[in-house]
């Protein structure tokens, strides 16, 4: 099935424009592996939201969720590791599966994640975000591990079981130990990958590691990690005054598109969004997959 959109990110913004899209017949596809918007979550009173005075950011977020699924929004819990154009249709990739969209929008919120020297360049080639994809590309071989969160231990034990070594670099605190003897855990930090036409090593403030991949395991990618050619400005997207980036069929809404990072912002972009992409799929005349709703059209 070819979707007519394609969201990635379950907070206020993406569940905003999926709302919006699928109460206007479009067939919506909504990718999110946070457990939607932990940042909202992490407040414990909203007073500003209209007609909602009071409520913890968690009671928010729920009811946004409970909006979206009551509405039968398809939901993927899992994280976007690519996202290719091609033919006018775009194809994501997760962990688990490939889908399709004719168009794709961003409501991924801040990315507080800075990209590596030499992680761009070699996305693709020595460089991966999941090892449960990527990782018998490597068997029998050497990799460096980084990851900024505790909850990609699954994904060490998956690199563990196909490579020599791994070297884990975790870039927090409290760190359980690996229940592999061939993870390496290093405190050392990395400061660049390098490599000629592929990744050979990796280099720390105090050693150097050859190694044939880097696996990069964070909350957040930045968006040009995946969608390379996409215009950032400074760590927001760019977009135009109807939340079109640089790349046609792909748009962009809420906090990953600047300040001010508020709910009613984030919630009024994703809509904006959608209503742009559902214009720019009619310009291309694409018949939409009937995703009618009792709620019915606005």
């Amino acid at each position: 099935m070819i979707y007519d959109i394609a969201i990635i990110g379950g907070g206020p913004a993406g569940l905003a424009a999926a709302i919006t899209a699928i109460a206007q017949n479009c067939s919506v596809i909504v990718f999110d592996a946070h457990g939607f918007s932990p940042r909202l979550r992490s407040v414990k009173k909203v007073s500003n939201y209209m007609g909602i005075p009071d409520i913890s950011g968690t009671e928010l977020m729920d009811k946004f969720v409970d909006h979206a699924r009551k509405m039968e929004i398809e939901i993927i819990e899992e994280k976007v590791i690519s996202l290719q154009e091609g033919d006018d249709i775009f194809t994501i990739g997760t962990p688990s599966g490939i889908y399709s969209a004719n168009a794709v929008l961003l409501a991924t919120g801040i990315s507080r994640s800075e990209l590596i020297p030499g992680e761009k360049e070699f996305l693709g080639r020595g460089v991966s975000y999941c090892a449960k994809v990527d990782a018998e590309k490597y068997k029998g071989k050497k990799v460096v591990a980084i990851s900024t969160v505790p909850n990609a231990m699954d994904e060490i034990d998956c690199l563990a079981e196909h490579c020599e070594e791994v070297y884990f670099f975790p870039r927090y605190e409290n760190v359980v130990p690996p229940k592999h003897k061939n993870v390496k855990v290093i405190t050392d930090e990395p400061i660049d990958i390098n490599g000629t036409d592929k990744v050979t090593g990796l280099h720390t403030n105090n050693d150097y590691y050859a190694v044939s991949g880097v696996f990069m395991f964070r909350a957040s990618d930045p968006l040009n990690s995946f969608l390379p050619g996409l215009q950032m400005r400074g760590k927001s997207v760019l977009v135009d005054d109807q939340a079109q980036t640089n790349i046609e069929g792909v748009f962009a809404g809420g906090d990953c598109t600047g300040q001010p990072w508020q709910v009613n912002r984030a919630a009024g972009q994703g809509q904006k969004a959608a209503l742009s992409a559902i214009k720019y799929l009619s310009r291309r005349d694409i018949k939409f997959n009937d995703r009618s709703v009792t709620w019915g059209n606005e």
